[in-house]
């Protein structure tokens, strides 16, 4: 029923694309939202994709080609297959197209911030009026003491000093109880931040790294090693055949693979390594101060290490054996950028795909 509502939608809106002349009143920016509407239910139907609105806002971004990121990762899948699966369409859209949570988080967070320094610096300038206030008061008590002769004014005078000095001691301590409590309110909200700033930056299936940290790492480590001389290796790496553990098996054992695959190579590797889930089922493992032969050793062992567990099936005694993954390295040259070396480990992680996949595939091995 979907697909015949799906198919009715998208000719109505080619036949519409077609025969529409925007009026002369019409902006340009809603001729393109149109004419992208129109591409992007096209692409529904070319690709068999169900019209549903992950699908739509996917199809759409896509076709207005505004994200590069959208635009590649679409590119990639399609690469080798025709379609994308719910599972290829609720990836990207969750990781590229949702709205940024963390940040609006992050603006709460710092909004609180700025509010709880305003009330410190509130304290601090109440405090500074008092201190002004008491010193006048001294200085008062001051001009007027060689004249306090008799015992009445000069009693009068040290009962308005004991007076005023209660109060200035009250007022103190209830602005330091004010200045204690802004610093533990700041203490949380700073912890907060870096709660939030954390939970951006990590993959919410897996518990590793997410695309946004690979990158942010990745691009750091390469400047440090241009900068130290240091060696730099990266590896891609793939789970091999994942559509058919989830079609097979469901979603839910198709996340329980991830997981055990994220666990299988953080567990090996150490010191400044990294590993994050690029999207769907493919990781990225940076390794700082690695040279090939090291690098290439080390996958051996994970690859190993993955064919060998066993993941329990949701609801079934069935445990799936002799998961395998496919991994490329490369290695940094001088020149190189950050594409460049994510280019190169893709493209020994295709050959190791393309020779019966389970393998590793490194420059030179």
């Amino acid at each position: 029923m979907a697909q015949s509502w799906g198919r009715k939608v998208i000719h109505s809106a080619q036949a519409s694309e077609d025969d529409v002349q925007p009026s002369s009143g019409a902006s340009k920016e809603a001729t393109a939202v149109y004419q992208n509407a129109g591409k992007a239910f096209a692409l529904i139907e070319q690709h068999r994709t169900p019209p549903d609105p992950q699908a739509y806002a996917l199809w759409y971004a896509y076709a207005a080609g505004e994200d590069a990121q959208v635009v590649e990762r679409v590119d990639q899948l399609l690469a080798n297959k025709t379609t994308l699966s719910p599972y290829d369409i609720d990836s990207i859209y969750q990781e590229l197209l949702l709205p940024d949570t963390g940040q609006a988080a992050t603006q709460s967070i710092g909004g609180a911030i700025e509010k709880e320094i305003e009330s410190v610096l509130e304290i601090i300038q109440q405090s500074v009026s008092t201190n002004v206030t008491y010193q006048a008061s001294l200085n008062d008590v001051e001009t007027r003491l060689p004249d306090a002769s008799s015992g009445g004014g000069l009693a009068s005078l040290v009962s308005r000093l004991v007076s005023d000095n209660r109060r200035m001691i009250d007022t103190t301590k209830e602005l330091s109880q004010g200045l204690c409590d802004s610093q533990k309110q700041l203490a949380t909200l700073h912890q907060e931040l870096e709660e939030v700033r954390n939970q951006c930056m990590r993959d919410p299936l897996t518990a590793i790294a997410n695309r946004r940290a690979f990158d942010d790492r990745l691009e750091e480590e390469i400047s440090h090693a241009f900068a130290s001389g240091g060696k730099l290796c990266l590896a891609m790496a793939d789970i091999d055949l994942f559509k058919q553990v989830n079609d097979n098996f469901g979603h839910q054992t198709g996340d329980s693979v991830l997981k055990m695959f994220a666990q299988c190579i953080k567990g090996n590797i150490k010191g400044h390594d990294m590993v994050a889930r690029i999207g769907g089922e493919e990781f990225g493992i940076i390794l700082p101060q690695t040279d090939v032969v090291s690098a290439y050793n080390l996958l051996v062992a994970i690859k190993s290490e993955l064919k060998a567990s066993e993941v329990p099936v949701e609801g079934d005694p069935t445990r799936i054996a002799s998961v395998t993954a496919s991994f490329g390295v490369a290695r940094l040259e001088a020149g190189m950028t950050m594409r460049g070396l994510i280019e190169q480990a893709d493209k020994y992680l295709y050959e190791a795909k393309k020779a019966g996949r389970d393998k590793v595939k490194a420059q030179g091995l």
